[in-house]
């Protein structure tokens, strides 16, 4: 019994010794750290200095003791020293990216911008729009001085467009099968990337058909291209040269889309498929499935989330990619007599500061509907063409019953339409109703008030999402354009001032003869591609 006990008072001695050590190897090793506190506090060489210093030298004395600590001072961060730590270099990177460049002594000027970025980061990662833009481009348009035609590119309609980010060059394809480059400023062509035959032994290096789809990652470093030969080709903007192709579809690619700060592609195809890409390691991620009919139209924005249009189907699928998930919502708005009624009782005033051309548009529409509605027309929606998205919980579809759909992820049915947007056309049939015009393309400033519809009646409509809690939109513009404008991108530029509020807005348009997916109909126009540059007016300054 006493060597029993002896033992036990050995052993909880030897455990009080290692408890005594553990505490003393954790007093030194805060000793530590609090000594290279002191040392960037202090500098590098250990003198004192009359003052703490401004944020920038902080800051850089940090980068520098951060870039000197080893792995065992990794190891010994606390997470509060590491929150700290992330949240300088993140604002150390707003700082460096709104910079001013003149010679005007600004810190307030510096800490308001940085506030304003911190702002709209905030905005942006809630996922709704808060950036009311539209009012700034309410004014005449006049095309010609804003329009800049590229012609010369493509020998067959093109079908598809996209802008850099920095709307430094455009890209365009076409059903020729070539990939065009475009510098926006001077309307030059700087490099095509040409399609191929079947036949020749180095066609896994370009398009052997239509080329339907085009997108560019957040970067501005790739381009991706997707047509009828099921293939993706990935390209290198600033090499102008081919990195890779991926062969996994099994049906003509159709919509191509990259998510925000990463370079992860979507891709949608008439196999009814949706699939994920990663271009950095030009691998493939994934499949979803769940489109009954060819999916024709793609778009994502900073969320790893993706929405998709099925062509008749008639469903809009939100694919939340993370929870291996989907949300289908049900397109195929009809426009019958009794919506037509409903939409001339729910019509704003017209209102007398609108411009000439807006009032003339909403003047053709307001008689159309009123034709329509003694005249019991019906169009039904029997196909979903296109889809743009507004925010990450918003988002604006269009088919061939010319009506464009406001969607939330709150309810499963349209929150608004807006029918017959682009007005009708006689089919040139004796007995025959008038069509509608089909909605061709949508594209939007992401989480700001302002997106874009077109079709071939010959403009691009500009829209205003309604503030507060009514949903819906209103024209606030018209562009005129002759054609099929089979494709639209739509890119903000960065203000040289750093102090102004407004930003212009730059948009390209694919305009051809024919529609993007078929030769059903033709209109009497030029191929080419038309990039439109909106300088941004502010209301107050127009008054």
């Amino acid at each position: 019994m006493a060597k029993d006990r002896f033992l036990a008072q050995g052993v909880t001695h030897t455990k009080r010794q290692r408890g005594a050590h553990s505490q003393k190897d954790q007093r030194s090793q805060k000793n530590q750290r609090s000594q290279k506190s002191r040392m960037r506090s202090h500098g590098s060489d250990g003198s004192d200095s009359d003052g703490v210093g401004d944020i920038s030298d902080l800051e850089h004395q940090y980068e520098d003791a951060s870039d000197a600590m080893s792995s065992a001072d990794e190891f010994l961060e606390t997470p509060a020293e590491k929150r700290l730590r992330l949240a300088k270099d993140y604002i150390g990177r707003v700082q460096a990216s709104t910079q001013m460049t003149g010679a005007i002594d600004a810190e307030q000027i510096d800490r308001d911008l940085i506030a304003e970025r911190l702002t709209l980061d905030a905005n942006e990662r809630s996922g709704r729009w808060s950036r009311q833009i539209a009012r700034n481009f309410a004014y005449t348009i006049d095309e010609p001085q804003i329009t800049r035609v590229l012609r010369f590119g493509h020998a067959l309609p093109p079908t598809c467009v996209a802008l850099t980010p920095d709307a430094r060059f455009v890209y365009s394809g076409g059903k020729d099968g070539a990939l065009v480059k475009w510098d926006r400023v001077s309307g030059q062509k700087l490099h095509v990337f040409r399609g191929l035959k079947k036949k020749r032994p180095d066609h896994n290096v370009g398009h052997c058909d239509e080329i339907l789809a085009v997108a560019v990652s957040s970067d501005g470093r790739f381009v991706a291209s997707g047509g009828r030969d099921r293939r993706i080709h990935v390209w290198s903007v600033p090499e102008d040269r081919h990195l890779g192709v991926f062969h996994q579809h099994k049906d003509a690619v159709t919509g191509l889309a990259f998510r925000r700060n990463t370079n992860h592609l979507y891709s949608c195809s008439l196999d009814r498929m949706v699939k994920l890409w990663n271009i950095d390691e030009l691998g493939y991620m994934d499949t979803l499935f769940g489109h009954q009919d060819g999916a024709v139209a793609i778009d994502a924005l900073q969320r790893e989330q993706a929405v998709t249009v099925g062509c008749r189907d008639k469903t809009v699928r939100l694919w939340k990619i993370a929870d291996d998930a989907q949300l289908v919502f049900r397109a195929g708005a009809a426009t019958d007599q009794h919506r037509i009624t409903k939409a001339l009782g729910s019509a704003p005033e017209i209102q007398s500061e609108l411009n000439p051309r807006v009032v003339s548009s909403l003047n053709d529409h307001e008689t159309t509907l009123r034709t329509l509605a003694g005249a019991d027309a019906e169009f039904s929606e029997d196909c979903v063409d296109c889809v743009t998205m507004i925010d990450e919980e918003t988002f604006v579809s269009g088919g061939d019953s010319g009506a464009l759909c406001l969607w939330s992820v709150q309810k499963k049915k349209p929150v608004f339409i807006h029918h017959l947007s682009h007005g009708i056309v006689s089919t040139g049939l004796n007995d025959a109703p008038p069509r509608a015009c089909w909605i061709s393309a949508v594209a939007a400033v992401p989480f700001t008030d302002l997106f874009f519809s077109a079709s071939s009646d010959g403009c691009i409509r500009m829209w205003q999402m309604r503030a507060g809690k009514t949903p819906g939109f209103d024209l606030v513009n018209v562009i005129a354009v002759n054609g099929f404008v089979n494709a639209l991108s739509v890119r903000e530029l960065v203000p040289e001032d750093p102090m102004s509020n407004v930003r212009d807005v730059v948009v390209a348009a694919a305009v051809g003869q024919e529609p993007r997916l078929g030769r059903w109909e033709k209109v009497s126009a030029r191929n080419v591609v038309k990039v439109f540059t909106l300088r941004a007016v502010s209301p107050t300054a127009g008054q």
